[in-house]
């Protein structure tokens, strides 16, 4: 079966408006169908483990919900909206500007800058912007790759 990179942003907000949850969504699916690329998280660490905590999730819970009933992206966030503890306004402003405002450091960067490949900025830092590239640089090379 063919992996399919995850190539929804972290940036993206669905209707309850808290970032990088449509991402996580997709990755744990993924995950529980065999598709997602070695590599990607999928329910703990990084902005995952981060979108969990900020909306005052179960991980453990969310992660199995969405592997056994493999929820389209509306019906996972009903799951969330009945499961979540910190869904107010402040809270998810907080949560979004924490993904959104994060860097990398330098080594981190650096690493995935190598990656990546030429053409990116020089002392790019930027998390999102960087996720999004290694995702673009990946999913390029799945699909210019020759068939055999």
């Amino acid at each position: 079966m063919e992996k399919i990179v995850p190539t929804i942003s972290s940036s993206v907000r669905g209707p309850l408006g808290a970032c990088h949850l449509p991402r996580l969504w997709l990755k744990i699916v993924l995950h529980a169908t065999g598709r997602l690329p070695e590599g990607y998280r999928h329910g703990s660490g990084g902005f995952d483990g981060m979108t969990i905590e900020g909306l005052g999730l179960d991980g453990d819970a969310f992660v199995a919900y969405v592997e056994s009933e493999r929820p389209t992206y509306l019906a996972c966030e009903a799951w969330v909206r009945a499961h979540a503890t910190r869904l107010d306004a402040a809270s998810l402003e907080e949560h979004n500007r924490i993904i959104l405002e994060r860097v990398k450091t330098e080594e981190a960067a650096a690493e995935q800058l190598r990656e990546i490949g030429a053409g990116v900025p020089p002392g790019l830092r930027h998390a999102v912007s960087l996720n999004d590239l290694d995702d673009w640089t990946s999913l390029h090379r799945q699909v210019t790759a020759p068939v055999v």
